[in-house]
């Protein structure tokens, strides 16, 4: 997909970093998965992360990384702690200058990734700090051994990692997935073996290698769960800039297209059937692409008016064509409902006395929320002036429209079929 399609065109009139990232997720996320993209369709595969790219950075994201920004500053303050009461807790080092210089490197990393939040947050997502943050998690589970005299490690003792691997395991989970989280997860726990070795002990019993798996267990579940949350983030941001996308595409076409695709519809249903099928087919299709299916819904005056004329229709072979532009009906439900019978009812009519080709539906609403309606056909006609045989259109149309205030017109020839017009509001 070209930069020229992209909705970062409209981001500036809403929210651009939505946008902006919108765009690079859902491109990326296209060319990985080998699928075709519209606004926001894609094609996504399940696959291994290619470690190599760069992940785009999300809004949501942005707030994630500012707390483990701050979740670093806390871990490495509790660090401090521990290396600095050592002594006092019975828990004696036995290389200090190795613990300093971890707290110092710590401290290092956390300045670092804080200056990145602030400069430029979507490189604290790329692989070279990741995998810094990775790299620091299992050395500091490996070196929490080395540093402090023997027996440390399995006893009810502070490490000098504190919450260092959880919080790499949130980061990754966060620029890569839960795959890569989840693997970083499981990584810790050999690399607490590999502490234990360091701290000289070396007879290890059934009871220290389940204390292993389960932190491997444990950290590796957590890291896929900060990696899936992640992802259904991003997912979710993506259908909200999708459906921003869409609204505002869909607010300029309207009046213009859209309308103009309606009235050609309507004026060419009689003179030239093909043309306004085929006017219809691109007002359906257009309507799709810029709605979808949130753009009709099950209560509103379009779907209530299709549901009535589907229902009358059946059974009568005369094509009815409906086209309704709903700018928002501001009429109670049940006022909808009466337009909706009202037009049924009309198409009734049409259908069982016109002896029409083709039955045209129009609706649409006006800056005041009223609606419009007509119900169109090429028929035989009547006289209008003469009492009618049936009173389906003086009861179930006339009457009915203006209970709620509104009024009916109805013209008739034989030339040009019949058109029962109605209004919400008085002339």
């Amino acid at each position: 997909m070209g930069e020229s399609v992209t909705p970062t065109t409209i981001a500036d009139r809403s929210n651009t970093c939505t946008y902006l990232w919108w765009r690079g997720t859902c491109h990326e996320r296209s060319k990985n998965a080998r699928g075709s993209l519209g606004f926001g369709h894609t094609v996504s595969v399940e696959k291994f992360p290619v470690l190599t790219t760069r992940p785009a950075l999300f809004p949501t994201g942005l707030t994630v990384l500012k707390a483990l920004v701050v979740a670093r500053w806390l871990a490495w303050g509790w660090m401090v702690g521990i290396v600095a009461t050592s002594d006092a807790r019975g828990d004696s080092l036995q290389h200090p200058v190795v613990a300093w210089l971890a707290v110092a490197a710590t401290c290092c990393l956390t300045a670092a990734g804080t200056y990145l939040l602030r400069s430029d947050p979507a490189r604290l997502i790329h692989l070279p700090f990741v995998l810094a943050d990775a790299m620091f998690a299992t050395g500091l589970s490996m070196i929490d051994g080395y540093v402090y005299q023997p027996g440390h490690v399995f006893a009810t003792t502070q490490s000098i990692a504190t919450q260092w691997p959880l919080l790499a395991a949130a980061s990754a989970g966060v620029a890569y997935g839960p795959i890569v989280a989840g693997l970083l997860g499981v990584a810790i726990g050999p690399a607490e073996w590999i502490g234990a070795v360091l701290n000289q002990y070396g007879h290890f019993e059934p009871r220290h290698i389940v204390s292993f798996a389960a932190t491997s267990l444990f950290l590796g579940a957590c890291g896929a769960v900060f990696g899936w949350q992640a992802g259904l983030l991003k997912r979710t941001e993506a259908e909200i800039a999708d459906r921003r996308a869409r609204d505002e595409v869909g607010r300029m076409m309207h009046d213009t297209v859209l309308q103009t695709l309606a009235l050609v519809e309507r004026r060419s249903a009689v003179t030239d059937p093909e043309l306004a099928s085929a006017a219809r087919q691109a007002d359906q299709d257009l309507r799709a692409f810029l709605f979808g299916s949130a753009g009709r819904t099950t209560n509103g005056l379009e779907s209530r008016i299709r549901a009535v004329v589907e229902r009358v229709g059946r059974g009568y072979q005369t094509p009815i064509t409906v086209s309704v532009i709903d700018d928002g009906c501001k009429l109670r439900d049940e006022h909808q409902d009466f337009i909706a019978r009202a037009v049924g009812e009309a198409v009734t009519n049409a259908l069982k006395h016109a002896d029409a080709n083709r039955i045209v539906v129009f609706a649409e609403t006006d800056d005041q929320g009223q609606v419009f309606a007509s119900v169109h056909d090429d028929g035989i006609g009547f006289d209008t002036g003469l009492a009618r045989r049936s009173h389906g259109l003086d009861e179930s149309v006339i009457a009915r429209i203006e209970s709620i205030g509104g009024r009916v017109e109805i013209t008739s020839s034989a030339a040009a079929g019949t058109e029962v017009c109605l209004w919400t509001s008085p002339a």
